[in-house]
């Protein structure tokens, strides 16, 4: 057993050293890197712009005052119903952790 195991550990080190060496697995150098950023910060740039120019019709349109108003109405009713639903659960939750512990009995 001891003269396998000498003989299997450098085996093995020298198998890893070798597939580090050949393997394309790490990050290729800083050149590579530098010019395909660069190609990526131009199309986010050019694509920004696009997105922008589309979007800029949607804030010159206005919204009337009783469409601003159910807009914040409904945006107000569902941060109030999502909270009641939450704290419902967690009273739910609570009260099926009493009755399994007997507190309630």
């Amino acid at each position: 057993m001891a003269r396998s195991s000498q003989v299997l550990l450098p085996a093995l080190v020298l198998a890893a050293a070798a597939a580090l060496l050949v393997s394309h697995a790490f990050v290729p150098p800083a050149t590579k890197v530098q010019t395909t950023q660069g190609r990526f910060l131009e199309q986010g740039a050019a694509a920004a712009t696009v997105l922008a120019s589309g979007a800029l019709p949607v804030f010159a349109e206005e919204l009337d005052a009783a469409e601003a108003y159910n807009q914040k109405w409904l945006t107000a009713t569902g941060y109030c119903l999502s909270l009641c639903f939450f704290l419902v659960f967690i009273i739910i939750s609570q009260g099926k952790k009493l009755v399994e512990n007997k507190w309630l009995n």
